[in-house]
């Protein structure tokens, strides 16, 4: 009889929280129409060389064909969307045959600046085509499951990189492109029987259109079929709402709208959820706070209510703050390793995570020691069972306490997550409207700073 209820336990608790989250995630989605709708996406008013940027040829490509799913109000110059368009958007994705399997770590992201050795932060070095190389060399010698440009490319490597990156990586790999010429390299390696993955910022957060010369190259990858990773990162507190969950919202808003974007103008383009949610600190001199528990659970949350859907995704996680690699942990940083034990061992549901190694000083710096150090610690957790985790958090107060806190979140994730009674869809309203889009100036953002990071 003991063995007996000791079974139901194990099972009612596996299935609580998959419930908790799933209403969660359904709340989101519902959410993130309703900011689609009644806020939209802001056309802004940018000159270049004196010259009012013209955007209308790009709402043209947008909003034709979509039988009124996606309206332009010419007075407040926004871009609304129909929840019924989105919805019949989402109905008919899929990530049946996107070549990455579940729960799958990676590198991700595009540093500015390259640092291999010791523990100095001096000595930096501005990315070169033998660190793409380099990249490549550690994705392939470590079976990663895909690839990316880590090492931010100059103008001149744009095309280069593609040539570098394929002859030894033969997975999917993500690339930025920024001119049409990157674009033909990306088509010419497709036709090479490379996965190609282009990388596209097509917001600044708040829900306001890039820079047009963006927004081109997105729509001629989106023509020619290429497949597109959508990139936004709202920060908390600063162009996003303070809230765990009003910051996971504005991030899917906007993959959602730019979503739609590349359905209106080529439905058969393969999207992909590249939303990044950035927890920070409110204020004039903001910190980035990537490195904390909140901060995965937010990208958690985004990556598991794209799951739900059947949307390719790739969130971050296993980041950290600082910009000293100190192997405090299994040989590399305490943060990295708490958030590899998060994805690893208690997180379920997600697709892919960028920023899993390498990455200093808020993704300003990469490093290559500490890639090394740090896939040598993911390897080592990924090869353990139960009880081999349970050893590690056993050799470490601080990180068992953590792992427990987290637990209790992930059980009960409105711990941290609060709806508001969806009244979280009024402050982003009320700041785009009435604050010029900037959160910090928001009493909601005083009145909600999280009392503990950790």
């Amino acid at each position: 009889m003991h063995r007996e209820e000791g079974l139901l336990i194990r099972k009612y608790q596996r299935i609580v929280p998959e419930n908790l989250w799933n209403r969660l995630s359904r709340n989101l989605i519902y959410d993130s129409k309703q900011v689609l709708l009644y806020c939209g996406v802001r056309i802004p008013e940018r000159k270049k060389h004196g010259i009012t940027v013209d955007y209308s040829g790009f709402i043209e490509k947008i909003t034709r064909g979509t039988n009124y799913g996606i309206l332009v109000d010419v007075v407040t110059n926004r871009i609304h969307f129909q929840p019924e368009y989105i919805q019949d958007i989402i109905e008919q994705t899929t990530r049946f045959d996107f070549p990455v399997y579940d729960k799958s770590f990676g590198p991700g992201g595009i540093a500015g600046y390259v640092h291999q050795q010791g523990d100095s932060p001096k000595g930096l070095e501005d990315p070169s085509l033998n660190h793409i190389l380099q990249q490549a060399v550690i994705a392939k010698n470590n079976h990663m499951p895909f690839g990316f440009v880590c090492a931010r490319q100059l103008s001149k490597f744009e095309v280069e990189q593609f040539s570098v990156m394929t002859r030894i990586f033969d997975g999917p790999i993500f690339f930025n492109v920024n001119s049409h010429e990157g674009v033909e390299e990306a088509q010419k390696h497709i036709h090479n029987d490379n996965y190609v993955i282009t990388n596209h910022t097509l917001f600044d957060s708040p829900l306001a259109l890039t820079f047009k010369e963006k927004l081109d190259v997105f729509s001629d990858c989106v023509e020619r079929e290429i497949p597109v990773m959508l990139v936004t990162q709202p920060m908390s507190g600063q162009t996003a709402p303070m809230t765990p969950y009003g910051l996971a919202l504005l991030a899917f808003s906007e993959f959602l709208a730019g979503m739609a974007m590349a359905y209106s103008i080529n439905p058969q383009t393969r999207v992909i959820n590249g939303a990044y949610p950035t927890m920070c600190t409110p204020g004039k001199n903001p910190r980035l706070k990537i490195g904390t528990v909140v901060h995965n659970f937010v990208n958690y949350l985004v990556a598991y209510t794209a799951r739900l859907l059947d949307i390719a995704s790739i969130q971050s996680g296993c980041t950290m703050e600082g910009g000293l690699h100190e192997k405090t942990t299994l040989e590399t940083d305490y943060e990295t390793v708490r958030g590899m034990l998060l994805w690893e061992s208690m997180f379920e549901g997600w697709h892919m995570i960028r920023h899993c190694y390498g990455f200093v000083s808020d993704l300003i710096t990469f490093s290559f020691e500490k890639a090394e150090a740090d896939i040598n610690a993911l390897h080592h957790i990924q090869g353990l069972d139960e009880n081999g985790i349970l050893a590690i958090l056993a050799n470490n107060i601080k990180l068992n306490r953590d792992y427990n806190r987290a637990e209790e979140i992930y059980r009960r994730p409105t711990l941290i997550f609060d709806r508001e009674g969806g009244k979280i869809v009024e402050v982003i309203a009320e700041t785009m409207e009435l604050f010029g889009s900037d959160f910090s100036k928001h009493d909601h953002t005083l009145q909600n700073i999280p009392q503990e990071w950790f």
